[in-house]
């Protein structure tokens, strides 16, 4: 397993930055709900100081996972018509934009709400606004819709992979494992 992006495989770095990044998002979203569904305590207010550093964490490895995309190369898929193409363009591009939304809205809604977000209880992260009610309402709302949007398209997203998998028969989910 090559360190580089080829033709036909994903280089490691591209694959365990997938792994991680969806390990923390299945982790991040029923850790979310969770919390929020709690009553005011100290359980909720550790839960989401995890969620936020955990939040962080995929804002970090997005960032990466777009840098190293863009320094190399994608594989093709695998006998795609240009729909299929299209759809997994546009897939692809809402997950990455999901990656970075989520986690800004909700550095965003607890800049506004004057809570800081120390990062795994090491780095206090700076306010990217001060306290403004308006704003915090807005980011919430947008960190709601686009949960609920990131839920939608992963169900996509992996249930395209499995029909790759195991209808088409294909190399697309193979290429991406270890």
């Amino acid at each position: 397993m090559g360190i580089r992006n080829t033709e036909q495989q994903w280089g490691w770095p591209s694959k365990l930055l997938h792994w991680l990044t969806a390990l923390l998002i299945l982790v991040q979203i029923p850790l979310g709900f969770y919390a929020d569904d709690l009553a005011n305590s100290p359980l909720k207010l550790e839960l989401f100081g995890w969620h936020k550093s955990f939040g962080i964490l995929v804002l970090i490895l997005a960032v990466l996972r777009l840098l190293w995309r863009m320094a190399g190369s994608i594989p093709a898929l695998p006998d795609a018509s240009i729909v299929q193409r299209r759809l997994a363009n546009l897939g692809h591009s809402l997950l990455y934009g999901l990656m970075l939304v989520l986690p800004l809205s909700g550095w965003i809604m607890s800049s506004a709400a004057n809570r800081p977000i120390n990062w795994f209880w090491i780095i206090e992260l700076p306010a990217l606004t001060g306290p403004d009610k308006a704003l915090k309402e807005i980011a919430e709302e947008v960190h709601e819709v686009s949960v609920i949007l990131l839920l939608v398209v992963l169900a996509v997203h992996i249930g395209a992979a499995l029909w790759h998998h195991f209808k088409l028969r294909d190399s697309v989910v193979k290429r991406m494992w270890f």
